[in-house]
C-alpha cells in the first residue's frame, strides 16, 4: 500500500470514529425538531367569541375578533400562532389570516390556563359573512421546562 492510500485510510477511520461510527455506546435518537410542538397543537383549544367592526381615525374599518385560548396539555406555551379563516355568506373560505394571541413578549400560557384574546385586522373582504372566523392553532413554541 502506498503512503497516499494509507493516509486516506487512516483519515477515514479517524473521521468515522469522531462521527460516532465506532463501537462506542449509542445515544437514543432525538425527535425531529418541531415534532413535539406539532403534536402539542392538539392540546390547544380555541374558543371564538364576538366580532366587532369600527371605523378608525383614518375612516378605515377595523375588525376585531375576540376569543379565548386554553392550554389543555401538560407543557407551558411560550408562543402560539393561529389561523383565522373568514367565510362568505355561503360558508366558503374567502380569506385566511394569521395572528399570535400568545407572544414572546407576554406571559406564557401555563397548563390548564385559559386566556382571553383580542385580534384586530384591517381590510377584511366585503363579502365576509360577519360571523366569527374559524380558528385553528397553526404553530406553538413550548417553554423550556
Amino acid at each position: 500500500m502506498n503512503l497516499a492510500v494509507r493516509s486516506l485510510a487512516v483519515a477515514g477511520l479517524a473521521i468515522a470514529a469522531l462521527a460516532g461510527c465506532g463501537g462506542g455506546p449509542k445515544q437514543a435518537a432525538k425527535p425531529a425538531p418541531g415534532t413535539e410542538e406539532t403534536a402539542y397543537l392538539q392540546s390547544i383549544q380555541l374558543t371564538p367569541g364576538r366580532v366587532e367592526a369600527a371605523q378608525n381615525f383614518l375612516n378605515h374599518t377595523v375588525t376585531t375578533v375576540y376569543g379565548a385560548v386554553t392550554n389543555n396539555g401538560k407543557k407551558t406555551v411560550r408562543e402560539l400562532q393561529i389561523n383565522l379563516t373568514f367565510s362568505d355568506v355561503e360558508g366558503k373560505p374567502i380569506e385566511q389570516r394569521s395572528a399570535t394571541p400568545i407572544g414572546k413578549n407576554g406571559p406564557p400560557l401555563k397548563p390548564g390556563e385559559t386566556r382571553q384574546f383580542e385580534l384586530s385586522f384591517d381590510q377584511v373582504p366585503n363579502t365576509w359573512n360577519q360571523a366569527p372566523p374559524r380558528l385553528a392553532p397553526a404553530k406553538v413554541t413550548l417553554a423550556g421546562e
